[in-house]
């Protein structure tokens, strides 16, 4: 490999962006080196975005309104807008294009200017890559530029933008055979004129076949007739076969038909049903006869039943008048019983009546004296506790009175410590302001002779004081002395200061009496006082309060109302006293009244319902002598009456005369019965349903037939109309002239379908002799970043395998199955050998990497840092980066976007 700097056939040297998504202002990357270029900034920067304006400058079409993502958001007005100056094969170029808005596209190439769709064409031309033919561009159109231009986090995805670029790679790499002379002649053929040849032979063989060898096109079309001709045939043989069939069937039916009409079959059928018929309606004529003889034995046997239930009733009368006479002396000596036990049981019953109305009384009297015990114990209960809430209310009004006079003298001295506060804090400050005001006076000390005096003088010259003996003052204001004899002194004390805190003392000494006026009090001390007083009240107040809570926990009122209701309590007992007699006391009390009153309750309820017993069996007794009576007089009667004894002498007359006639009629019964037996009408009524099912069905039948006939003779007409025979050797021509041209397409697709695979498994071995230039091209980064390793490439020059012998199973293997931060490196060496590839066969590149190799560790990192500077020799390389940590020891200035948009501004 050439490790010396070459020329580039394509340099970007400037990108410049206008309302381009977050470049609302013109943004601008200038001098663009024909090597290594690293940007970085942080996330949202603005990295991707230039990435975008390239690829959206080469990709997207100006008059595409599916690139709405590059307007800036919020500003449907924008009209984004991109501009790339680069030399292409040493020739200065510049790219306008701007989307949406103002959509328009030029493209200046040395001295010649293209614009709109021509400039599109000859930069796809050009780099190698395709347009969408409707709506945004997508992957499958991005060739070669797809393949160098790396998104974020996309190295490691190969297949797809590597399809997507395998024509431009394999032009290329014909191209490098073709520009070498040793390799002339077959090879060469085999990957200019075999593809050529190829691409004719499949192109032919497609017409006829699909992808998976099904026939297609003619070949189809042929196939498809041939089946529908031998269809048809099959169906014409059929239609033929069937006429045959339908003419020997009309024949049959024709033969049928007149063997009827001849033996009429329909006659005899209709005799026999005739007879039948005949034989039917005699046995029904003796059926009605032999019911009406049952109908009228019915009769004479129901009568006979009447006359036998009129003989049972006559034998039923003699027996109730015996059974009647039985009870009536039954109900006789029960009445005698019934009148022996009543009397004793009245006689127990008054007794104990008696005796219970004795108990009773003593049981009343025992009460009256237990209710006015228990009145005089409530009435005592009640006058005590009527005293003791008196006592307590007295008690409880005098505690309240207290509590009012402490409310009162409470209120009149009331001061709280936040009150007396400020006073406290006003006082300081006026001693505090006196201490000051007389540090800074004049202090005048003096000692004067017994029997001398000096006069202190007012301005004015008026005798305002006089110092004798021994003394001390302060003099706050101008002071004049006169000594008798000697003369006035006139002092001047302090100075401006004094005057200051003389203001400062008399403004707190106003504060202070202003404080202690609103409180009504003469000074502090008095404040103090009153603070001690108030403070000393509210805990008697508390106090107070208690003894009254405890005396009336509800309030004097209710205690009050307590009273009343207890007083009213008493007043109610008294009452109730005074309605109770007074009686007097004797042995024994209601514990033992009431025993006694209860066995004599008991004992008056068990006599008196003996009584009820015995009274209702007596009068029981004498309603059932009575009824039995009534009744035995009753059935005496009728047994005795001389009509029942005519009746009765009739009705077994006319039972003798019925019992002959129903014997004759149940003879001529069974002899009718036997005969309709013999004549089974069963059997008649199904030779009449047998008959009339088969003359039916005959007349069915031969309707049938006929329309069987007549639709026969009308088919066989239209069908010898229609000329089968004629048709089907009309039809079995043009199969035969299809059947040779299917024949001849068959042989003509296996034909091509077998060039086809030959060409194929030649071109094969043709490309693994093609991707030797490129293979050099990957060992040569491979060794860079895996010494003695190996990759392979498949038909489609992608790479399936890594062959590290000795290292660990992550780091070899297919491609598919290794690490992610491998197949990324492996993915971006894979990308440079193409490029260089590319390059050799004088194709343009530009390799974009943005924000690749983040995943990779720091050992991977640094070996794949030689590899970039070692492509940067070759293709100018576009590095964004959010780490410009990692990229320090790349050799080339890491420029920030950061600061190029504050110099742009």
């Amino acid at each position: 490999m050439d490790h010396m700097p070459i020329p580039l056939p394509l340099q970007l040297t400037r990108l410049r962006v206008e309302q381009f998504r977050q470049f609302r202002r013109p943004f601008e990357l200038p001098d663009l080196q024909p090597g290594l270029n690293l940007f970085t900034g942080a996330n949202e920067a603005g990295k991707s975005t230039l990435v975008r304006a390239i690829r959206a400058a080469f990709f997207e079409r100006h008059r595409s309104s599916t690139v709405d993502d590059l307007r800036p958001w919020s500003d449907p007005a924008a009209a984004p807008t991109v501009e790339l100056d680069f030399v292409l094969d040493g020739a200065p170029a510049r790219l306008v294009k701007t989307f949406l808005k103002h959509k328009r596209c030029s493209l200046q190439l040395g001295a010649q200017r293209l614009d709109g769709v021509d400039a599109e064409d000859r930069l796809a031309h050009i780099f190698g890559f395709a347009y969408a033919g409707k709506g945004a561009a997508k992957p499958e159109h991005w060739g070669i530029p797809g393949l160098l231009w790396i998104e974020q986090g996309t190295g490691q995805e190969l297949h797809g933008p590597a399809q997507h670029a395998r024509e431009h790679l394999h032009d290329a790499l014909q191209g490098l055979i073709h520009g070498r002379e040793a390799e002339q002649g077959a090879a060469t053929l085999a990957a200019t004129d075999g593809d050529a040849l190829l691409a004719q032979f499949t192109k032919a063989r497609d017409l006829l076949l699909t992808g998976t060898g099904r026939p297609r096109g003619d070949y189809l079309a042929a196939q498809e007739s041939l089946e529908a001709q031998t269809a048809q045939l099959a169906t014409l043989d059929e239609q033929i076969l069937a006429y045959r069939q339908q003419v020997d069937q009309l024949a049959a039916e024709r033969a049928e038909q007149q063997q009827d009409t001849r033996d009429r079959p329909e006659d005899t059928l209709r005799r026999d049903l005739q007879q039948a018929q005949t034989e039917r309606e005699r046995l029904a004529q003796i059926e009605r006869a032999l019911a009406e003889d049952r109908a009228r034995l019915a009769g004479l046997q129901g009568q006979q039943r009447l006359l036998d239930q009129q003989r049972d009733d006559a034998v039923q009368q003699e027996t109730a008048v015996l059974r009647r006479r039985a009870t009536q002396q039954a109900a006789v000596q029960t009445l005698e019983s019934a009148e022996a036990a009543l009397q004793p049981a009245r006689q127990h019953a008054d007794s104990a009546r008696a005796q219970w109305t004795q108990a009773d009384t003593r049981l009343q009297q025992a009460r009256q004296r237990a209710q006015r015990t228990e009145a005089q114990t409530q009435r005592d209960t009640t006058a005590r506790h009527a005293t003791q809430q008196r006592e307590q209310l007295a008690e409880a009004e005098a505690a309240r009175q207290r509590l009012i006079m402490l409310q009162q003298q409470a209120a009149g001295c009331a001061i709280t410590t936040a009150q007396v506060e400020p006073l406290r804090l006003a006082e300081r400050a006026c001693r505090e302001a006196g201490l000051q005001r007389d540090a800074a006076a004049t202090r005048l000390a003096y000692t004067l002779e017994p029997a001398q005096s000096v006069e202190q003088l007012q301005a004015e010259g008026q005798v305002i004081g006089r110092l004798e003996g021994r003394g001390e003052r302060l003099l706050l204001a101008p002071t004049w002395l006169r000594v008798p004899g000697v003369g006035t002194f006139h002092i001047q004390p302090g100075g401006e200061a004094l005057v200051e805190r003389e203001r400062a003392h008399a403004a707190a000494q106003q504060t202070l009496q202003q404080q202690l006026q609103a409180l009504g009090l003469p000074d502090l001390a008095a404040a103090e006082a009153r603070l001690l007083q108030h403070t000393a009240l509210q805990a008697d107040l508390r106090v107070a309060e208690r003894e009254v809570k405890l005396l009336a926990p509800k309030g004097v009122d209710a205690l009050r109302l307590l009273l009343a209701q207890t007083e009213e309590a008493l007043r109610l007992v008294d009452a109730r006293l005074g309605a109770l007699p007074d009686l007097p006391a004797t042995d024994g009390g209601l514990s033992e009244a009431e025993p006694v009153a209860q066995a004599a309750l008991a004992l008056d309820r068990q006599q008196q319902a003996a009584l009820a017993h015995a009274t209702q069996q007596h009068t029981l007794a004498r309603s059932e002598l009575d009824a039995a009576t009534r009744e035995l007089a009753a059935a005496e009667a009728a047994l005795h009456d001389p009509a029942r004894q005519q009746r009765q002498h009739e009705a077994e007359a006319q039972r003798q005369r019925l019992s002959t006639q129903a014997s004759e009629l149940t003879t001529r019964i069974a002899h009718t019965g036997q005969t309709l037996r013999d004549a089974r009408p069963d059997n008649v009524a199904q030779d009449i349903e047998r008959l009339t099912r088969s003359l039916a069905l005959h007349a069915k039948a031969q309707q049938d037939r006929l329309l069987r006939i007549a639709r026969l003779e009308s088919t066989l007409e239209q069908a010898g109309a229609q000329g089968l025979e004629e048709r089907r050797a009309t039809l079995a021509g043009e199969r035969e002239r299809t059947q040779r041209r299917h024949t001849e397409l068959s042989r003509r697709a296996a034909a091509l379908d077998w060039l086809c695979q030959r060409l194929t498994e030649q071109r094969r071995k043709t490309l693994a002799h093609l991707q030797a230039p490129l293979q050099q091209h990957l060992q040569h980064y491979l060794h860079l970043l895996f010494p003695n390793a190996t990759l392979s490439l498949s038909d489609q020059l992608l790479p399936t395998a890594l062959n590290r012998p000795g290292l660990p199973v992550g780091d070899s293997g297919e491609f598919d199955a290794l690490s992610f931060g491998a197949r990324e490196q492996l993915g971006l060496i894979v990308r440079f050998a193409y490029a260089d590839l590319l390059r050799a066969a004088g194709r343009p590149t530009l390799l974009i990497l943005d924000d690749a190799l983040v995943h990779s560790d720091a050992g991977r990192l640094a070996q794949m840092k030689r590899v970039l500077f070692d492509v940067a020799r070759r293709h100018q390389v576009l590095l964004f980066t959010c780490h410009p940590e990692l990229w320090r020891d790349l050799g080339v200035p890491a420029r920030a976007l950061e600061s190029l948009r504050g110099a742009v501004a």
